[in-house]
């Protein structure tokens, strides 16, 4: 090896050692060589929750906390340089997505045998855990429940002009519900009809359209919009800040539901420690008490009996809508265009 290979080969080792130590400092405390690095876009309590129940458990991990779709891209970079060696919290079509990039490799966690078939894809890359509903809910006071929407294809009908507003299609939230009325007018060749389309532009123009969080608020404030298309946290958040009396509807079809699913990077040179990580992680008793602390829904339904009684109720309230997400995903940026260009 010439002098001139020598320095370049160092080089590379430099900066792939200082490309290791960006990630690592960007998590909150110094990480160990042999910690498990962890990507994920849960917030700041709740992933020191979880740092503090698998310390207590033997699990060393380390957290790389950021927004979803910086994760996403950040995964995709690193994709021949893998960082993390789990993705933890990841929304159904991100998840769809890294996987079919070829970023997960298969894994069957322990606690998977029980895990509705929903949840979980058929190639065992990725596991749900969580989930949270994206909802049609009403001002009880302002509607009365026989004249309520029954379905979301009912939001279309005149009575309902000007009563429910349409958000930005960068939230997550409008992505998932316009994906799920999308997934209802799919041909064999998974492509949307053009009576999907149809309906698609009644939707929209039925609606109030907004483009922020304070326009989408002062759509209710106004006493124009009553019926909110949210997901449910956000619904309690807005019937709290705002005074409204609200009821969720159980709509025939189902409901759109936002997963936030588990895998181990393809990459990974601690593979046993995550496969230990992940088992620990989606069990019963973790989601359990994960459920006891955020209020969150936990899939496992074993993990579900051990929940309080509050988060089994609002696990009630609505039936899932099935989706296909590895199906949906690669599609719906080009339908969210369409939306944008010819539609909103």
């Amino acid at each position: 090896m010439t002098a001139k290979m020598k320095w370049e080969n160092t080089m590379h080792q430099i900066k792939r050692l200082l490309s290791l130590a960006a990630v690592l400092i960007a998590i909150a405390s110094p990480a160990l060589a042999k910690s498990l690095v962890v990507y994920s876009p849960q917030g700041e309590e709740n992933v020191q929750w979880i740092i503090d129940q698998a310390k207590g458990a033997g699990h060393d991990v380390q957290f790389l906390r950021a927004p979803g779709g910086e994760l996403f891209d950040r995964l995709v970079a690193e994709k021949n340089n893998p960082q993390a060696d789990v993705v933890l919290g990841m929304v159904d079509a991100s998840m769809a997505l890294l996987k079919k990039n070829g970023l997960f490799q298969p894994y069957t966690p322990a606690w998977a045998a029980d895990l509705p078939a929903h949840y979980k894809d058929k190639e065992g890359i990725v596991y749900k855990f969580w989930s949270t509903p994206v909802v049609i809910a009403y001002e009880s006071d302002k509607l009365a429940a026989e004249r309520a929407p029954k379905s979301w294809l009912d939001l279309t009908r005149g009575e309902y002009k000007g009563k429910y507003v349409i958000g930005n299609t960068a939230w997550q939230t409008t992505r998932v519900y316009l994906a799920g009325i999308l997934a209802r007018f799919l041909d064999d060749k998974g492509e949307v009809t053009q009576a999907g389309w149809d309906f698609l532009g009644a939707f929209y123009a039925n609606a109030i359209v907004v483009d922020d969080a304070d326009a989408r608020k002062e759509a209710f404030k106004s006493g124009g919009a009553i019926i909110n298309l949210n997901w449910f946290g956000g619904v309690i958040k807005d019937a709290k800040e705002l005074g409204m009396q609200v009821k969720v509807i159980d709509p025939e079809g189902g409901t759109p539901v936002i997963s936030e699913g588990v895998a181990i990077m393809a990459g990974t040179d601690q593979l046993e420690q995550a496969k230990a990580f992940v088992d620990w992680f989606g069990s019963a008793d973790v989601m359990a008490g994960y459920a006891k602390k955020f209020g969150q829904v936990p899939v496992l339904p074993a993990a579900l009996a051990k929940s309080p009684p509050e988060v089994q109720a609002n696990a009630k309230l609505v039936k899932a809508q099935p989706i296909d997400w590895d199906a949906v995903a690669p599609k719906l940026d080009g339908w969210l265009q369409k939306i944008e260009l010819e539609i909103r």
